[in-house]
């Protein structure tokens, strides 16, 4: 028989076992700050940027995405 087989097989389970070692340091568990650039940003005054803005971070239904949008509407045709 192979000598590495018969290492494999008198192993058995300690050779699975042997693998989950313990982490060796901790890990950094602090919360990396903003940059300045971020908070110095301007706050965003178009309503449509504001929409699809909140769409993408908020996620709302789409009943509520549709009602936004037919109320975009009205706004418009109130304005011809």
């Amino acid at each position: 028989m192979d000598s590495g087989l018969k290492h494999f097989l008198d192993t058995k389970k300690n050779l699975i076992l042997d693998t989950k070692l313990p982490a060796i340091r901790r890990q950094k568990t602090e919360v990396p700050k903003p940059p300045k650039e971020m908070m110095d940003k301007p706050i965003e005054n178009d309503p449509y940027r504001k929409f699809a803005n909140s769409c993408i971070k908020d996620k709302p239904t789409k009943k509520d995405v549709i009602e936004k949008i037919q109320s975009f509407i009205d706004a418009e045709e109130a304005k011809l």
